[in-house]
Formats: structure tokens, C-alpha cells, sequence
């Protein structure tokens, strides 16, 4: 089971949403809008996953934790679930 199943409990990791924002480098009202969305821009991505190693060392946020995240809404839940995908690559 992932520990991430929405972009809030990516912010929820934090103590609060200011220190999210603090840590991040984005305004609260920003993490509000994330929040209410349930969405966070991949342009944040780096800066979450920096931040979250200084905070929460080994149990910080992945990267692969946010892209799975993201992927969520365009990938198709079957082929969320390993199907072949037109395009990719078998692994070795």
C-alpha cells in the first residue's frame, strides 16, 4: 500500500500547511488552492521532495510518490495497474 493515496496527504505529512509553504517556498493560500484542488503542479515536485528529505528524512515524499499521484487522473486504472502500455519500454 503507498502512504500517499492523495496530493493532501502529501501536505498533511507536514505539521501544518504554513510549514508546508514555508518549507516549499509557495504562499498558504497556495497550499489552500493545492488542497481544495487536490492537485499539485509538477513544477512544485523538486522543491517538495528536497524539502520533505530535510524534514522527514527516510519517510520523505518521493518523487515517484508524486508522479504516481499525478498519473493518477490521465492513466487509465488498468494500465495504472502494469497492462501493456502502447509506447513503453518492457524492463529487462
Amino acid at each position: 500500500m503507498n502512504r500517499f493515496s492523495t496530493f493532501r496527504d502529501v501536505i498533511d505529512a507536514w505539521p501544518s500547511r504554513k510549514d508546508f509553504a514555508t518549507d516549499v517556498g509557495v504562499s498558504v493560500a497556495a497550499v489552500n488552492k493545492m488542497c481544495e484542488k487536490d492537485s499539485i503542479r509538477g513544477v512544485y515536485f523538486r522543491d517538495i521532495v528536497a524539502a520533505s528529505r530535510l524534514r522527514h528524512g527516510r519517510s520523505a515524499v518521493s518523487a515517484d510518490d508524486l508522479c504516481r499521484l499525478a498519473a493518477r487522473d490521465i492513466v487509465p486504472p488498468i494500465l495504472a495497474r502494469g497492462a501493456d502500455v502502447p509506447g513503453r519500454v518492457a524492463a529487462e
